[in-house]
């Protein structure tokens, strides 16, 4: 693919996160690919945030990168990456949160070596959670439907597309699954790079409200027509009740020493 003008936008969106959103800052001026910009949404935070932004135009300009800011209040998370779509100027886009990071400062060089032709480009991700670190490759994309196949923060979307289909802020936890998956319903491109590219806390939003995002899939499931109850779809079902209730009787403690031990 030939591309005009600038590449890649880098989407952060943040509130009153400003040490996390120091730590994604650091990796994302660490890289040795710099064909991008860096776009920062932050919902009006009153910790320091807006201040920090500013005093780090000096280092971006150090480096040719283009650092462009907005804080003000917005409507949630999914509010603040359309709002950064629209800010961005170039042929890809992507989300890195405040938190995450790039896996290594030359990954986005190894990703355009390859020179991807496709609409939505993906790899895998390394999922931390209290001090363990373990590489969680990409699932086949017939999973979307149910799970979500890779991580948000390790796919690349071209521009027009995000614009094209900006996320559903109804869904407050899974828009960007539901992105996903409308996405592959409509036949659109998709392409595994083979590399793991970001570092992703695992215990989030959707982690931490699990009732609330499996009511929001099996939504989506059926907004999109993808919703098919068959033996398979019912053990499913069974297996995260019983997940669901495990966590409430034997506590949040119970699940740490289960998800360290997995991941260890």
């Amino acid at each position: 693919m030939y591309y005009f003008g600038l590449i890649l936008s880098i989407i952060t969106v943040c509130y009153n996160a400003k040490e996390d959103l120091a730590q994604t800052v650091d990796s994302v001026l660490s890289q040795t690919w710099r064909n991008f910009e860096y776009i920062v949404v932050d919902g009006d935070s009153t910790d320091g945030t807006k201040e920090y932004l500013e005093q780090l135009r000096p280092s971006f300009k150090e480096k040719n990168i283009s650092l462009r800011y907005v804080s003000e209040k917005d409507e949630g998370i999914y509010d603040a990456m359309n709002k950064g779509t629209l800010m961005a100027t170039g042929h890809w886009v992507m989300y890195l949160n405040a938190g995450d990071l790039f896996v290594n400062a030359s990954v986005l060089r190894n990703i355009f070596a390859d020179d991807p032709d496709t609409q939505i480009l993906y790899g895998d991700t390394l999922c931390t959670y209290q001090g363990q670190v373990k590489r969680y490759p990409a699932k086949p994309l017939t999973t979307l439907p149910r799970q979500m196949a890779f991580c948000h923060q390790s796919a690349l979307i071209e521009r027009d597309v995000a614009l094209r289909f900006p996320y559903d802020t109804s869904y407050k936890i899974c828009a960007d699954h539901h992105f996903f998956l409308k996405a592959y319903s409509k036949g659109l491109a998709f392409e595994y790079c083979g590399l793991p590219i970001a570092v992703y806390e695992i215990s989030g939003v959707s982690d931490r409200n699990k009732w609330q995002a499996h009511k929001e899939q099996l939504r989506m499931q059926k907004e999109l027509g993808e919703l098919s109850i068959t033996p398979k779809w019912i053990l499913l079902e069974l297996v995260f009740f019983i997940k669901l209730g495990l966590k409430a009787i034997l506590g949040q403690a119970f699940i740490d020493k289960v998800r360290k031990k997995r991941l260890s």
